[in-house]
Parts: structure tokens; C-alpha cells; sequence
């Protein structure tokens, strides 16, 4: 592992790092020192540091996780697919990709999306269904959906159906009762920090991944980071992600090409661990942008940054966790709690139990549904207009989000986009996929600092799917956490505007961002 930081960051962060040599911040960290980040975050810290001891403490559950792999296959079993939001999907996902393994991820409520997945051929497939909490809504409505879809298919959801979750959670009894094979995770580490554990690792080793590997490379950076010297990496990078904030406050993350989908696992935990209390490090993936008066880049090497980090997987996962916990302590945020997810996952359950959910006062332009808490500007008559409007609210420090509640698999036109904006522009710009972001920026975009400007889009769904044992059916699902979503942007008095679209309209509206 290899970090190297410019002249000028290096000689800002320096003195962090120095400093927390001194106070010995690594060592107490691996100490389970919950005192690290202040009075107000001790009671939770001191049940959210599972993640710091020895990676190797998993490998008896590998060899187990091998074992029922071979088992599976000889069932005839070729393909994994696993149901989880935020840190229950993203590093699988990452560990897939740069592996080259298929592992689908079912992290949408997005009906088009789901419908030819539980509607697929399922005889060759075991699903991982993966929740720390064990109530987290969107994976208990897909759960329920693919017990439905093999049953269905004349398969047993106790013998297709995986379940990773923590201990005495609602969905480990419920799993225990229904006869389903369970792996329960540490609920000592949070969901965000939870990469080297069995929420992490089981789908990865189901999926045919070298999890042995990762965890080798990570205790190599555990046996580093938790030293206090000024040469640990999670130690300088920590320091260099906020030597300079609050003048400083956004990460551009440039494109991995070692490891595709990290910036996104990444995302996550710097985003909704600092981001809150009115602070944050709001990480910007494969920014095509540089050299932006508020920004630092991050990068592997390959490209002239200002921060870079050359390590494996393993590596990086422990080295950006370490690199968090020093800068919210730099910041001055409790790094494993995440409050206005709560706030935004309430408003969704709001709408959901009203009589008039979905119901909004809207506005029609080009076929296109709208609503803004501001309102509408009366001069703007098109959809190019809307966004050149939606473009003049970026000012200096701010950046912009595509909230987007629709087709992942849309993704490349949703980043051509994004890059012209930023082009235009010279701001920062997200895309995130609802509700996935809801459990990672989301937290940010409503607890950091008030900078961002959200271009949510809803894209109407062509099919519609019913949830098994709920009186509402995906499409309501979705609407309601985009809706939900967007008010407690505006409650908290960030620009927003939501844009209802028909799959076939979305071309038209890509080429209005680009202007």
C-alpha cells in the first residue's frame, strides 16, 4: 500500500497527523476508545466498533461459507443475487466488480427494474436477502418478493433463500422460524463500516469470490493503520480528507481503474458518516471535474491528484474506515449514527399510511409532471428552460445532485448528463439512485451543509408489482420514499425540484441538462 499526498495538502495535514500521533489516536481507536470523538457520541460509539479488530477473526466463517458454496453448486446453483441497501450491498458490489464475478444486486424498489428479475428463470439461483437491522423496509418487500417468485417456480425459499443479518433482529427470528440457512453479523459494526464482516463477505464467497484474499490484504493495513506513527495510511488519509475544511468540503473521487465501484463504496461512508450536524465531506464519484476552489481530488495513482492511494481492496477498506473516524473526529460529528435517514425514511411511512398519498400540488410542462416548494418560475414555458433554470441555482460552493428514482441500469445517459452540467457549470454534480442514496448522500444532503441543489426525477413505472402480505404495491413504494424524500429537503430549506417522467420522455430531459 502506497499513499502520497501533494506538497501543499501534505504540508496542510501534517499537523493533524502529528497530533494525532500524539494523542494517540490509532492505538486508542483499536483500543475501542468510544471517548475518541467526544461526550455526546460516546454511547454510541462504544457499540460501533466491532470493525476494528483483527479481519482474520472471519476466516472460520469462510471456510464455512466454502463449504455450503460447494454444496449449493452440487444443488445445481450458478447464480447469486442479493437484497440489500447501503452497506449491506455496495461492498459486495465492489468486491464483484473488480473480481469480475456476477453478482446482481437488488437494491431498487423500482417495478421495472424487479419485475424481470422475480420473474426470471429462479432454478439456478440462491438469493441472499441481507439486513443488519432486519426491518429495513425495501429488502423486506424484496424478500417477500422472491419467496413469492420461487414458490411460484416450485422451489423452496428455505433452500434458495439466504438470510445475513444481526443477532435477536426481527428478520433473524422470523428466518430461524421459516427454516432458513442464517449468518448473523457482529452488532458491534454499523452498516457502513460493515465490509470485513459476514454482510460483506457472505455474498461475496457465494458468489465465487476470493474472500480470503481481501482479508489478508486488510489485516496487512489493520497491523499498519492501528500504529502511531505519521506514516499510517489511514492516518494521513484521514487528516488530508479535512486538513482543509470547511473552505475544503468536497472529495473529488476520480475514476478507479483497478477497482471499478469503489468511489461508490466510499461514497457511502465518508458521506454519512461526516455528514451531519451541519457538516460533512460530500464525495463527488468520477467527477469529471478538477482544481475546484472547494474540492480536493482523490485518486489512485494513475492521474495527478492532490491525495493518492495505491492499494488493494482489502487494503482500502480498512484504510478509508480508520481515514473517517479521524476525520469526523477532525470535524466534530459522531461517525456511526445517521439521523436524518431516520427523518426521511418517517416521512416515506407517513405517505404511506395517508389516505392521499401520492397527491402533491404539480404543475405540467411537456407532458412532464413538476413541483418545486419554491414554485416554478412563470417565464419558464419548456423543458430546456426548467433546466437551464435549475442550472442558474448552482452557485459558488454549491453543488448539485440527480436524485434519481428510476432504471439503474440507465445510468451512463445519467452521467453524460451529469458531466455536462459540470462542464457548464464548473460545479460538482452526484447521481444517485433512490432509494439506494437514501441510505448513503442522503444523509448528507439533509444534515451537511446546506449547499446542494436537487434535481429529483421520478420515472414512471411501465409495469407494476404487488408486495406480498402489504396493501401497497412497489410503484407506491417508490413514490412515496421519492416524495417523502424531496419534503424533507425542502422542510429543510434546500432548492429542490421533482420531475415525474415517462421512461420515453427521459431522452428529452437529458438533452435539456446538457443545454
Amino acid at each position: 500500500m502506497k499513499i502520497g499526498l501533494s506538497s501543499q495538502l501534505g504540508a496542510a495535514a501534517q499537523r493533524w497527523i502529528d497530533g494525532a500521533v500524539t494523542d494517540h489516536f490509532a492505538s486508542r481507536l483499536f483500543e475501542k476508545d468510544a471517548r475518541l470523538w467526544g461526550k455526546a457520541a460516546e454511547s454510541e460509539a462504544t457499540h460501533r466498533l466491532g470493525w476494528v479488530d483483527n479481519p482474520s477473526r472471519w476466516l472460520p466463517l469462510v471456510e464455512e461459507l466454502e463449504t455450503f458454496r460447494v454444496k449449493l453448486a452440487q444443488q445445481g446453483v450458478t447464480s447469486v443475487i442479493l437484497c440489500g441497501m447501503g452497506g449491506s450491498s455496495l461492498a459486495p458490489e465492489v468486491m464483484a466488480k473488480q473480481a469480475g464475478v456476477d453478482l446482481r444486486i437488488v437494491d431498487s424498489t423500482h417495478p421495472d427494474q424487479l419485475s424481470p428479475v422475480v420473474g426470471g428463470d429462479l432454478s439456478h439461483t440462491v438469493v441472499v436477502v441481507s439486513s443488519k437491522s432486519g426491518g429495513t423496509l425495501e429488502t423486506d418487500s424484496q424478500r417477500r418478493l422472491f419467496e413469492s417468485a420461487l414458490t411460484s417456480q416450485g422451489l423452496n425459499p428455505a433452500e434458495r433463500i439466504v438470510i445475513v443479518t444481526d443477532p435477536d433482529s426481527p428478520l433473524h427470528q422470523e428466518a430461524v422460524s421459516a427454516g432458513y440457512r442464517v449468518f448473523t453479523g457482529d452488532a458491534n459494526i454499523g452498516g457502513r463500516f460493515s465490509a470485513l464482516s459476514p454482510f460483506g463477505l457472505v455474498p461475496a464467497c457465494l458468489a465465487g469470490i476470493d474472500v480470503r484474499r481481501i482479508l489478508a490484504d486488510a489485516t496487512d493495513a489493520w497491523e499498519a493503520c492501528r500504529l502511531d506513527r505519521s506514516d499510517n495510511p489511514g492516518l494521513v488519509l484521514g487528516a488530508a480528507l479535512a486538513a482543509g475544511y470547511p473552505e475544503h468540503n468536497k472529495l473529488l473521487l476520480k475514476p478507479h481503474n483497478r477497482l471499478p465501484g469503489l468511489g461508490d463504496w466510499v461514497e457511502q461512508l465518508v458521506a454519512e458518516s461526516t455528514g451531519k450536524e451541519g457538516q460533512g465531506l460530500l464525495p463527488v464519484v468520477d467527477s469529471s471535474l478538477s482544481d475546484i476552489s472547494d474540492a480536493i481530488t482523490v485518486g489512485d495513482g494513475q492521474n495527478p491528484s492532490e491525495v493518492t492511494l495505491e492499494a488493494t481492496l482489502g487494503e482500502h477498506f480498512l484504510i478509508w474506515e480508520v481515514a473517517t473516524a479521524l476525520a469526523c473526529q477532525m470535524l466534530g460529528v459522531n461517525p456511526f449514527d445517521q439521523p436524518n435517514v431516520e427523518s426521511a425514511k418517517a416521512a416515506a411511512k407517513e405517505l404511506l399510511e395517508s389516505s392521499t398519498r401520492g397527491l402533491r400540488g404539480e404543475t405540467v410542462l411537456e407532458g412532464m409532471s413538476l413541483w418545486s416548494p419554491a414554485g416554478i418560475p412563470p417565464e419558464v414555458a419548456t423543458v430546456h428552460g426548467l433546466m437551464s433554470w435549475w442550472r442558474s441555482l448552482l452557485q459558488e460552493r454549491s453543488y448539485g445532485a440527480f436524485c434519481v428514482f428510476g432504471d439503474h441500469g440507465l445510468v451512463e445517459p445519467w452521467n453524460d448528463a451529469r458531466r455536462s452540467v459540470e462542464s457548464a457549470t464548473g460545479r460538482p454534480i452526484t447521481v444517485g439512485f433512490g432509494p439506494r442514496f437514501l441510505h448513503s448522500t442522503g444523509q448528507l444532503h439533509k444534515g451537511g451543509p446546506p449547499e446542494g441543489v436537487f434535481l429529483q426525477v421520478i420515472q414512471t413505472p411501465d409495469s407494476s408489482l404487488s408486495i406480498p402480505g402489504r396493501d401497497f404495491d412497489l410503484g407506491t413504494l417508490l413514490v412515496a420514499q421519492a416524495h417523502g424524500d424531496a419534503q424533507v429537503l425542502a422542510d429543510a430549506g434546500l432548492a429542490v425540484l421533482s420531475i415525474t417522467a415517462t421512461s420515453q420522455q427521459l431522452p428529452r430531459l437529458w438533452e435539456a441538462l446538457k443545454g
